[in-house]
């Protein structure tokens, strides 16, 4: 997700070390330093819109029901009965998650004051192709709605 949000996945780090396992301990906490480090400090008021997409992303109910069918799909198959490898099913994962993402980006901006397809492009920097069809799916499930044209500029309005 933070790969997708712009933010960079080396920006989390998980590591599973054990009580007894001080030296281990001592090698991550190095390595997550030096990281942090070369990376600088982290702006969080610059991906307000980035990282408030994203926490609706991962909250929403599209991840948890892809991510609650995986077993199942690459275990006992799809509804078809074609099982799955793990690699493929994540490709699909990651994939809707990005749509995901990218569609609760345009939410944030148009809640930010973003209200045409071209405000939204400069304040997201998506392709205004990609914005106009990802705004006609969220007007289908009742997040925006166009409210009209403004000096023949359609615009559009959280819900």
């Amino acid at each position: 997700m933070f790969d997708i949000a712009g933010i960079g996945k080396d920006r989390l780090h998980l590591a599973w070390v054990s009580s007894a396992e001080a030296q281990r301990f001592v090698e991550v906490v190095t390595s997550v330093t030096e990281s942090v480090k070369a990376q600088g400090k982290f702006d969080p008021k610059a991906f307000g819109i980035e990282l408030a997409a994203a926490e609706m992303t991962l909250a929403g109910e599209t991840l948890r029901w892809m991510v609650g069918k995986e077993v199942k799909i690459t275990t006992d198959g799809d509804v078809y009965g074609r099982k799955w490898d793990t690699e493929s099913f994540e490709t699909i994962l990651d994939a809707v998650l990005e749509r995901e993402y990218q569609k609760n980006l345009i939410y944030q901006a148009i809640k930010d004051g973003s209200t045409s397809v071209r405000d939204i492009n400069e304040k997201i920097g998506l392709d205004l192709k990609r914005i106009s069809y990802l705004l006609a799916d969220l007007e289908k499930t009742n997040k925006v709605e166009f409210t009209g044209m403004k000096d023949r500029i359609p615009v559009f309005a959280v819900l």
